[in-house]
Order: structure tokens, then C-alpha cells, then sequence
């Protein structure tokens, strides 16, 4: 069961992040603890991360100004709710605010177009107000609401009506996402799919480009969830679609995000197909992107792309043994772990050190001298360091393998049996404690590397040398 004082730390983190009232937080994971259910912490970060966003964006629709002046006194009600987690009492306010707008009216068809708009934008809150809460039935009440506000809007603004049915999509495909429910994909993607039968790809680019945008987001994830490979080329595919038509002077940070989101794919494919062209048309894409990207306009996505640049030159650059290739890697890897906030990141600082650690192993088996070998292992404990086997196991043993592997290649290298035995034993450890957690398939990856390390210390051992380092 997670300790309070660690719950109360988060909370004070995320709202110090995203600038919320704890009190909203508290509200969202109360129901958890009134159930004094076990909590991952890691998976309640991401959760209530994510929450926090949605908060503050509730709270600034719920500040902007309003010309009637009860209507606003109803809206000022629901943000004061909302400063204290009382998220009842924001959708009964808003409801009223609803009611306020409609008047005597009961045909939504008599109502002006900026009458059913504010009436659109009002559903949409309450939508926002349902996802507040950590549970799949919100996501469910959130789509189902914004499905409302987007009819309600209907051809008063087509536009808006739009975004309010992508947040539809959206919604379901959160429930998939944060709850591993398959349904939600289903339905989102079905969704989705509908919206891009109503446009026009030509008359309508943007709209069109940003649905199958999501379109192919909901694919990948679902990919992830079922394991089914296929859907990743789908979604590959929706992106490609996509910026066929879509121009970078029409919708700049559209085009840059689905350049960015079919290198992702096409870096992850590359990497498990050893697919050379997939991971070259992985740093084109990129790089047309980076050539024409302000990195002050958004850093956060910024060092995305170029982190995914690098992993992509250090996978080409390991099957082409090309080592121009891996130090450019390295040095993209470097970049970005410098731009990081170990304190406010902890894991992706890791993730960078253990990448970091990859290349220089890779470049390692090109040098002579053991130092770049020395300077993996040891990029591999930063990683470590950050990975905790108590915290994250699945890391921790990726890592402890990883470090194993080039302390035995480096055990090669200098004829060290006692240091070839340390290694094997790291990496056994850490094989056997991923089995022991369940992760049947990551140990199974893992277990062919102890094979391989097996192997190189029985060949260490029959050479016989012992060099003591």
C-alpha cells in the first residue's frame, strides 16, 4: 500500500509543475485511498501528470470573460468548486449555466448560432470536468459529453464542432491507453475514421491532416497493447497519408509533429526489423523537420526529435559499423542529457545514460584501448543509478544486462576471467529477477544475452590468461 507521505509528496510535486490547487489533485486519487487500494506511484505520476493539464485548462475556459452577467456568476461558482476538488459541484453549476444560455427555449434548432456555441463550449466543460476523475468511466462520461457539445455546436462553427469530436476520440482512446482497455482503442479508431469520411483532404487539409494524426496515435497504441505489429504500419501510414497533402507553411507544428510521429515508428521498426531504409527515412524525416525548426518555439518537443535522431544514427550506425555514424549519436544523446533536469526527470536522464552507454559499447568494439569500454560501464551505473531495482525492475535489468554484457566484452579484451565471472553473474541476476516479476517476454530477450555472455566467458575460460587489472 503506498505510504501517505509519499502520495502527499507527489501531489505537492505535480501541483507545484503544472501550477493547480492540491486540492484538485487530492480530490482525483481520494477515492483510491478511501478504498486503501495499492498504488504505483509511477503509474499514478503519469495519471495525475496528465490530470493536472486538463485541470488547468478547465480553469482558464472557466476564467475567460462572459457578457451576461448571470451566466458568469454561474461560471465563477464552478471555478470556485473547482479550486477545492469539488467536481460535483462545477458540473452542477455549469449545468445551470447551461440552463442560463438556453433560456425558454427547448429546440436547440431555434437557438442563435452564439447560443448554441457557448451551449456547445459549456457540455465541453462539463466533459472536461468528467475526465477529472482517476477512473475508466470517466473517459466513457468525458466522451460521451464532448460527443454532445460537438452536435450542439453542429454547423454553427464546423470548425469547433470538429475539435470538440477529436477530443471525443480522445477521450476513448484515454480509456485504452491509462486503463489497457482494448474497447476504447476500438472505438476511437472507429471514430476517427468516421470524421475522415466527412472530409475533404484537399478543401479541408488541416482538419483532415490532424485526424489522421490521431488516427494514427490510437493505432500505435493499440499496437502496444496487443502486441500486433501490423498496426504499426498503419499508422505509419496514416502519418505518411497525412503529409502528402498537408503543406509546413499551412499548420507548422502539424507538420513537425507527424514528421516526428512516423520517425518514431519508423526508428522502432527499423530497430526490430533491421530494416536500414526504414531508419534512413527515419533521419530524413527528422531531418527536414530540425533544418526548419525554431527550438525556442518548443524545446520539449525539440529535444524529442532529436533524441530520436540520434537513437536512429546509433542503430544504423551499429548495423553498418559505421563509427562516424555512432559519434554522431553520441553526441545527440549528449546534447539532450544535457538539456535534462536529472532532478525533474529522473528516468529519461537515465534512458539517455543507458543510450549513451549502447553507442560507446558499439564504438568500444572499434578501438583498441579498453577506455571507451571503461566509459560505457560507467554510463551504464549512471543509468542504474536512477534505474532502481526497488522502483523499476524492467529498467534495472535492462540496464544491469546491458552493463554485464560490455563488462564481459571489456573482460574479453583485457583476458579477466575473475572480472568475465562478475559479469555473468550480473547479468544472470538480473535475467532471473525479470522472470521473477512476471515479465516473461523482456526476460526471454534477456536470457539470449546471457546465452552470448555464457559464451564468451567459456572461451575466456579455455584461453586460460588471467590478466588483473
Amino acid at each position: 500500500m503506498t505510504k501517505p507521505d509519499d502520495l502527499a509528496a507527489l501531489i505537492a510535486l505535480i501541483a507545484q509543475r503544472h501550477a493547480v490547487p492540491p486540492p484538485i489533485l487530492l480530490a482525483m486519487v481520494a477515492p483510491q485511498v478511501k478504498a486503501a487500494a495499492a498504488t504505483d506511484l509511477a503509474a499514478l505520476e503519469r495519471l495525475l501528470a496528465r490530470r493536472a493539464a486538463d485541470a488547468a485548462a478547465l480553469r482558464n475556459s472557466l476564467a475567460a470573460p462572459v457578457p451576461d452577467a448571470t451566466l458568469a456568476a454561474w461560471r465563477s461558482r464552478a471555478a470556485a468548486a473547482l479550486e477545492i476538488g469539488n467536481f460535483a459541484e462545477v458540473d452542477k453549476a455549469l449545468a445551470q449555466a447551461e440552463l442560463q444560455i438556453l433560456g425558454e427555449l427547448t429546440n436547440l434548432s431555434d437557438l442563435p448560432p452564439e447560443r448554441r456555441i457557448a451551449t456547445g463550449e459549456t457540455r465541453a466543460d462539463r466533459g472536461a470536468v468528467s475526465q477529472l476523475d482517476l477512473a475508466p468511466q470517466s473517459c466513457r462520461e468525458a466522451a460521451k459529453r464532448y460527443a454532445e457539445a460537438s452536435a450542439i455546436v453542429g454547423l454553427a462553427d464546423r470548425a469547433r464542432s470538429l475539435e470538440l469530436a477529436l477530443l471525443q476520440g480522445d477521450a476513448l482512446a484515454r480509456l485504452g491507453e491509462e486503463f489497457g482497455d482494448r474497447s476504447g482503442f476500438d472505438a476511437a479508431i472507429a471514430h476517427y475514421r468516421v470524421l475522415l469520411a466527412g472530409l475533404d483532404n484537399f478543401e479541408e487539409t488541416i482538419a483532415w491532416a490532424s485526424v489522421q494524426e490521431r488516427l494514427g496515435i490510437a493505432l500505435a497504441e493499440l499496437s502496444a497493447l496487443i502486441g500486433d505489429g501490423s498496426l504499426l504500419d498503419e499508422a505509419s501510414s496514416c502519418y505518411l497519408t497525412a503529409l502528402e497533402d498537408l503543406r509546413r507553411e499551412q499548420a507548422p507544428a502539424l507538420w513537425r509533429s507527424l514528421k516526428v510521429r512516423f520517425a518514431q515508428i519508423a526508428v522502432s521498426l527499423g530497430e526490430s526489423r533491421e530494416d536500414e531504409a526504414l531508419l534512413e527515412e527515419a533521419i530524413t524525416a527528422l531531418g527536414t523537420a530540425l533544418a526548419v525548426w525554431d527550438r525556442k518555439s518548443d524545446e520539449a518537443r525539440w529535444l524529442v526529435a532529436e533524441q530520436l535522431t540520434a537513437r536512429a544514427r546509433a542503430a544504423l550506425g551499429r548495423h553498418q559499423k559505421d563509427l562516424a555514424l555512432l559519434e554522431r549519436a553520441f553526441n545527440g544523446f549528449n546534447r539532450v542529457a544535457q538539456a535534462v533536469d536529472r532532478a525533474q526527470e529522473p528516468l529519461r536522464w537515465a534512458e539517455l545514460q543507458d543510450q549513451m552507454g549502447g553507442v560507446l559499447a558499439a564504438m568500444g568494439e572499434r578501438y583498441s584501448e579498453p577506455v571507451v569500454l571503461e566509459e560505457a560501464i560507467a554510463a551504464f551505473g549512471f543509468a542504474l543509478e536512477e534505474r532502481r531495482r526497488e522502483t523499476n525492475p524492467q529498467l534495472w535489468a535492462t540496464s544491469s544486462v546491458n552493463q554485464g554484457l560490455v563488462s564481459m566484452k571489456l573482460a574479453a579484451r583485457l583476458q579477466d576471467r575473475e572480472l568475465a565471472q562478475r559479469a555473468l553473474m550480473q547479468i544472470a541476476v538480473a535475467v532471473e529477477a525479470m522472470r521473477g516479476a512476471g515479465h516473461t517476454a523482456d526476460a526471454t530477450a534477456l536470457q539470449k544475452k546471457l546465452v552470448i555472455a555464457g559464451g564468451m566467458a567459456e572461451a575466456l575460460g579455455k584461453a586460460g590468461t588471467v590478466h588483473k587489472t
